[in-house]
């Protein structure tokens, strides 16, 4: 009986910690969870749209990327990452310094369009992206070289500056260029050479401002280069993992 009561003892404190190490690991994996908002107070593509984002809502279980879609703005500081996914919705003031209070605290905040300022696409996004000396223009970028499927507007390139580890190419599919007009303003991902703006624009297709806090306001040219057609393309997911988790 004493062998028995010694070898169920074993058996259970072994248990026992198998459940204690998993819970601990589970623990220490939630605490390193980037957490997103996912914003919807301006009418943004919505990243529970299974049909258009279902792909990346896994890709973000997967890599440790708690995302939340967000309706009260009050709380998007509560979060590292803000995305601002297609806004159809232009910027009040308030919110413009609200954005930039985000950033001075170091979170990164990031925003998407799409190309010939499509609903006023542009113009809404320079709403609050002028404010960071960045513009996205209502152009249309297309390559006829570098390019998928042999259709120009999926435009290809091996240009990545950031938020490349693990990235060689990217596609963009009907992306506008970006223009740098403020101080701590860099392209994180520009068009190969034989790409093209049809207004004679700089072929940058994302642009980051830099505060020295660390944090960042990221505008990259097109919404769609992460949605269900365009992530399982070159290397499109590494690069959505490695914008969205900070």
């Amino acid at each position: 009986m004493v062998l028995i009561s010694y070898a169920v003892d074993n058996a259970y404190n072994d248990c026992y910690k198998i459940f204690s190490s998993v819970k601990t690991q589970n623990i220490r994996r939630k605490a390193m969870a980037t957490k997103v908002a996912w914003d919807y107070t301006h009418q943004e593509f919505t990243i529970t749209d299974y049909y258009y984002f279902s792909i990346l809502q896994k890709v973000c279980k997967e890599n440790d990327i708690e995302v939340d879609e967000v309706t009260d703005w009050n709380k998007l500081s509560e979060y590292d990452v803000v995305v601002f996914n297609y806004p159809e919705i232009p910027f009040k003031p308030e919110e413009v310094e609200d954005v930039k209070k985000l950033v001075e605290s170091g979170k990164r905040v990031i925003i998407l369009g799409y190309y010939k300022n499509e609903d006023n696409i542009a113009d809404t996004v320079n709403t609050l992206a002028t404010a960071f000396g960045l513009k996205m223009n209502g152009d249309e970028v297309t390559d006829p070289v570098n390019n998928h499927n042999n259709d120009a507007y999926f435009v290809v390139t091996s240009k990545i500056y950031k938020y490349n580890e693990g990235v060689e190419r990217l596609m963009l599919a009907c992306t506008p260029s970006i223009s740098l007009e403020g101080e701590n303003t860099e392209a994180i991902i520009e068009g190969e050479e034989t790409a093209v703006s049809n207004q004679n624009n700089k072929t940058i297709l994302g642009a980051v401002y830099r505060h020295p806090s660390g944090g960042e306001f990221v505008v990259i040219g097109t919404c769609v280069f992460w949605d269900n057609y365009s992530i399982e393309l070159y290397n499109n997911k590494q690069f959505a993992i490695n914008l969205l988790k900070k």
